[in-house]
């Protein structure tokens, strides 16, 4: 199973030194398997016949729920891909918008709870964090529950982020993309250019240790990290918990972040490890990354 998207097949930059953003669209060189596997891993096709894959998430008994990008998910059971969806949601696809990401419920076994991030296809247009309930291998007729409705969207389709996995503090962990707009990174007015950390009970959606509650409100109070321009992926290590953040970069440095609540990763003010002269974060504590490496 190879997945390949517009989100991952196109950057978008902003050009140096313009008084206002503008935005240029560049092919990205093809992202392929090493031709040799690290030791210990082997490569097996799991099935074909996805369209514009952009995430997936494995059930606890083993079934493999696919995100496609036009609104659909997808489930692979025992090697074969169902033809029915488990459900088709009405989304807006331009650009690296869509549907993105999809996590289960740690107590899935027993709730059959499942959450997304997609992008609304009616105006005004939004990302949303949103709760279904599962019936088999198709979704239960009427369950969305709206959890987090995000920032209205501008113009630009592409630094959507969409990325959401479960920490084993049980809450739920959300990557945003700042909307082709460095200044969303750097401020505690929006949830753009962040990693968000929300309880899964809608009436009380923000956790009271989020490490920003006493400086944002609102919905803001549910920032965990910021500083981000396009966190599209991140994974929560089995065991320990910790959280890598992957993060795309503009002009020279991809960035693989350690995540830890109250950090700042520096985007528009730094890519990659802070150079002296760049200037210093004045909210969170500044990070540099665990690892960056040229596009």
């Amino acid at each position: 199973m190879q997945f390949r998207s517009p989100r991952f097949g196109r950057k978008i930059r902003r050009s140096a030194g313009q008084s206002r953003p503008r935005l240029a669209i560049e092919t990205l060189e093809e992202r392929l398997v090493p031709a040799t596997l690290p030791n210990g891993f082997t490569e097996a096709v799991i099935t074909n016949g996805l369209s514009s894959p952009t995430a997936m998430e494995i059930a606890p008994d083993g079934r493999i729920f696919v995100a496609e990008q036009s609104g659909a998910l997808r489930v692979i059971e025992h090697g074969s891909l169902l033809p029915q969806a488990f459900f088709d949601l009405n989304v807006n696809s331009s650009g690296e918008r869509g549907l993105l990401g999809v996590a289960f419920d740690p107590n899935f076994a027993t709730n059959q709870f499942i959450y997304v991030y997609y992008t609304t296809a009616s105006s005004p247009v939004h990302n949303r964090v949103s709760r279904f309930t599962a019936s088999g291998n198709v979704v239960a007729p009427n369950s969305e529950l709206v959890l987090l409705n995000l920032n209205n969207l501008s113009s630009a389709t592409n630094h959507n982020g969409g990325a959401i996995h479960f920490g084993l503090d049980g809450k739920l962990y959300v990557g945003v993309g700042d909307n082709a707009n460095g200044a969303n990174s750097q401020t505690l007015g929006n949830l753009l250019g962040k990693v968000l950390r929300i309880n899964t009970d809608s009436a009380n959606l923000i956790p009271n240790d989020n490490p920003f509650v006493n400086q944002a409100s609102g919905l803001n109070d549910a920032i965990w990290a910021l500083g981000l321009r396009n966190p599209f992926t991140f994974a929560v290590q089995p065991g320990t918990g910790r959280i890598f953040i992957n993060d795309v970069g503009q002009v020279t440095w991809e960035e693989i972040n350690d995540g830890i609540a109250g950090s700042n990763y520096g985007w528009p003010r730094s890519e990659g490890i802070r150079q002296p002269g760049d200037p210093v974060t004045s909210i969170g504590t500044y990070r540099d990354p665990l690892l960056k490496y040229a596009h």
